[in-house]
């Protein structure tokens, strides 16, 4: 008989096995494809879009030195260097201020934070172009052609004024602002170069070098590497981190690709692997009589390698045939319609050659990993054990936990399921590993799709609603006077379009420790700067050195805006308003040695607005109630070293004086936008103080690009999800098929369709029980080597746990349907036929 006629005979004999096995290795073969080429698609919009709204500077060296200027554009492994000279700062007022500078060619073109709008840019020395938020504060009408005089100071990097000046510029452009700086408080106002080389009198004229490497991989090193041998400061050097994240440019980042790119061959290898045991354990009977006719045991081996083959070569085409039209699909219908279909494919890959090829290479290597111990079982077995069926003994541990427990709840169901589970091991083992892997799967890709493919920058930390009207300024964080009261409020709520509105205070408080209070280690401690201003701020009392500590300290109302940055202290919440607790950010716990529980004294060193001079300090006890990342907003206030947060109440009793600093209003998108930030300027021009900036096409923009991001990934999230949960229902359906004797056997002694249906769902459930167990440890690793960079999300949080919920639900309905479809067509076969083929 020839080998090829018995491998003809098997693929024919047992059509279901053969159509389940091809259809595994073709699914499996275009979800490696699909998931490849998807993500590399998703990543690259995300890049692109990160770079459009964060510039495509890897990272920017401030104050450099003329000979550290030319070693940076000199080094062989920087591709492009873009140089800046500030001019000085303007106090426009209100706490705004306009950056007067010079980019070239290059600057402009990495930092991305102005282009020009209308009008031309500046060429001659008193020429400048200005951007539309300066023009709006200032209030210029036809703007281009006008003469404004601006005086200006220049700070060094410790803060002191290194020179001031005072110049006539013609306006000659108009800029478009950028969100981000004028969420910061601040303007543009380009120069021609000729203006900042004449007009600046340091020696070293530059301000900054930003720079892209000719790699964009391993960013951080490469930095490192550059400061170590240019003997840079390396303090003055600062990373894109943003786009970096994007960009997933580090190793940790990258880890989650190969993890789920391994993990999506571990769970086909158990799938084929799977399907091949039952198969060989089938036909064991086959191979004895093949071998009792004198078949050797590399002919037995031949027999499946070729069925194998035959099996590839159908398969694995079609399978990348299928997958790249997935892709295609989604790239041009999906993805081209979320965002434009021109644009997508300007920023596709040039070649996917390497992803077909790879994918082709992981689909064979799965299949070969998969068949080969069937292979090497099925050659070593003895003919006569083969011709008896199985040499497997049972064990079945009847005091076993999973037992015991099932026939407590399930009665005798709950004792015949897990007799099943322990009865075979293997098939149990496969089936938990199957589960296991998609419960794995399902959570990295959670975790993933909702880190770094969303980052927006932080531009919501600066921009989270639609307008922002605030008495927030350096100057104003150490004066204790009323900014705005309730009935102000209560104005901008009754504003016809106003549909939310969020609260806030803000000053800057200090906290006084002794030295062995601060952790030698933290880079507070060890930096020079830091060592300066620690010893500048100190005092002796009663003999003992205190360091004063200076914290930005945001009063808030509502304890949800804490939602995303809470460590720790939850149960502390709903103390907040009526009990002096203070929420201290991680830095601050960390460098200052302060735990949750522990007392603080907090004091304000607040200053007359009139004189300049300090009045008479206010200080007050406060309880540590929880530790969180950072502020849930920023704010001009200027920043410093600590961040703590208390509420607004206790704000008002801590200083005596009760007040906002700050409005975040949201509008409806029916809202009249013209007359809403009408009223608000009038709150303004009543109050007499502060500032309305408002930001409703910055948070359009900001609300659009989310919403394109989480289609996208939920696309890559649907594609990879539902593919691989096809391949856990392939082994479902695979296993139940195996055992259509047994259940004709439970037909035979009296139990009906319905309690075999109850006892196999019961197996269902334990298996998801067990495997929702082992995939914890890993998928929680997993998930801190993708967060540790991002220090606003959590290990564990709500929505992690909410996922789990939904993930466990949604893979429990699918192993139900999947067990009562399949068990429901095996049942449709005869149970007595099936008896009569049991030796």
């Amino acid at each position: 008989m020839k080998l090829n006629d018995i491998v003809k005979k098997y693929i024919f004999e047992n059509k279901k096995n053969t159509l389940l096995i091809i259809t595994s290795i073709i699914i499996s073969t275009a979800l490696f494809l699909v998931m490849n080429i998807i993500s590399e698609d998703a990543r690259n919009l995300m890049v692109d879009q990160a770079k459009k709204e964060l510039g495509t500077k890897h990272a920017s060296y401030y104050n450099p030195t003329n000979k550290e200027l030319e070693y940076i554009e000199n080094n062989p492994n920087i591709d492009k260097v873009g140089k800046s000279m500030l001019l000085g700062l303007h106090d426009i007022g209100k706490g705004q201020t306009l950056q007067i500078l010079w980019d070239d060619k290059t600057a402009k073109e990495v930092n991305g934070c102005y282009k020009l709008k209308e009008g031309k840019l500046p060429t001659k020395e008193n020429e400048i172009a200005v951007d539309t938020w300066y023009i709006e504060q200032k209030n210029i009408k036809e703007p281009i052609g006008k003469i404004i005089k601006l005086n200006y100071s220049r700070p060094d990097e410790k803060g002191h004024v290194s020179y001031t000046g005072e110049k006539e510029f013609k306006i000659v452009g108009i800029l478009k602002s950028d969100s981000l700086l004028k969420a910061q408080g601040m303007s543009i106002g380009a120069i021609s170069k000729d203006c900042a080389i004449k007009n600046i009198p340091l020696k070293d004229k530059y301000d900054q070098a930003m720079f892209i490497f000719k790699k964009e991989k391993n960013i951080p090193k490469q930095v490192e590497k550059l400061v170590k041998d240019g003997n840079l400061d390396k303090d003055n050097t600062r990373l894109n981190n943003p786009l970096i994240l994007a960009m997933s440019d580090s190793l940790s980042l990258k880890i989650p690709y190969i993890i789920v790119n391994m993990i999506l061959a571990l769970a086909t290898i158990l799938l084929i692997y799977n399907i091949f045991y039952i198969l060989v354990y089938n036909r064991t009977k086959d191979f004895g009589t093949l071998r009792a006719l004198g078949f050797i045991p590399s002919d037995v081996s031949k027999i499946m390698i070729l069925e194998v083959f035959v099996y590839s070569v159908i398969s694995i085409p079609i399978g990348l045939i299928l997958g790249g039209l997935i892709a295609n699909l989604c790239s041009e219908y999906v993805i081209g319609v979320i965002y434009d279909v021109n644009y997508v494919n300007s920023i596709k890959s040039n070649s996917y050659i390497s992803t077909y090829l790879t994918s082709m290479i992981l689909s064979i290597l799965t299949i070969i990993i998969s068949v080969a111990k069937p292979l090497i079982t099925t050659s070593k077995i003895d003919p006569m054990i083969c011709m008896r069926r199985n040499e497997e003994k049972i064990n079945i541990n009847q005091k076993s936990f999973i037992n015991k427990i099932m026939t407590r709840f399930f009665k005798d169901y709950g004792n015949i399921a897990s007799k099943n589970i322990q009865r075979n091991k293997k098939r149990t083992s496969l089936a938990i590993a199957s589960m296991t892997l998609v419960i794995f799967l399902m959570a990295t890709v959670y975790t993933k799709s909702t880190s770094n493919f969303l980052n927006d920058g932080g531009l919501r930390w600066w921009i989270p609603g639609d307008y922002l009207l605030h008495n927030i300024n350096i100057q104003s964080t150490s004066v204790n006077e009323k900014s705005y009261d309730k009935n102000v409020l209560g104005q901008i709520q009754n504003i016809d379009g106003v549909k939310k509105v969020t609260t806030y205070r803000d000053k800057s408080f200090d906290l006084k420790t002794e030295e062995k209070s601060i952790n030698k280690k933290s880079n507070y401690w060890k930096e020079p700067r830091s060592q300066e201003a620690l010893q500048i701020n100190s005092e002796v009392v009663n003999g003992v050195k205190l360091y004063m500590h200076p914290f930005e300290v945001l009063g808030i109302e509502d304890t949800d805006t804490l939602n995303d940055v809470l460590i720790d202290g939850k149960e502390n919440l709903s103390k907040l308003n009526e009990s002096p607790y203070v929420y201290i950010d991680e830095h601050s716990s960390k460098t200052l040695n302060i735990k949750k529980g522990d007392k603080i004294k907090l004091d304000f060193n607040n200053i007359d607005a009139k004189t300049g001079n300090y009045k008479k300090p206010i200080s007050k006890e406060f309880i540590v109630g929880g530790i969180i990342t950072n502020l849930p907003i920023s704010s001009q206030g200027g920043g410093r070293e600590f961040e703590a947060v208390i509420s607004v109440n206790q704000f008002n009793k801590f200083t005596g004086v009760s007040s906002y600093e700050r409005f975040d209003i949201w509008t409806s998108k029916l809202a009249n936008n013209k007359k809403v930030e009408s009223e608000l300027n009038k709150i303004i021009d009543k109050s007499g103080k502060g500032i309305l900036i408002p930001y409703k096409s910055e948070a359009a923009g900001i609300e659009k690009s989310d919403n394109q991001k989480t289609m996208v990934m939920t696309l890559v999230v649907g594609v990879i999800v539902i593919l691989s949960l096809f391949n856990c229902c392939n082994t479902i359906v695979t296993s139940i098929n195996s055992r259509s004797r047994e259940f004709a056997l439970f037909r035979g002694i009296g139990i009906s369709k319905d309690e075999i249906k109850k006892i196999v769902k019961l197996e269902g459930l334990i298996y998801i029980a067990i495997s929702f167990v082992i995939a914890v440890v890993p998928t929680l690793i997993t998930r801190y080597i993708i967060i540790k960079d991002f220090e606003n999300i959590n290990l564990i949080n709500l929505k992690f746990i909410g996922a789990i919920v939904l993930i466990i639900a949604f893979l429990t309905a699918i192993t139900m349907i999947t067990t009562v479809k399949a068990l429901k067509q095996v049942q449709s076969e005869d149970f007595i036929e099936q008896i009569k083929t049991l030796e």
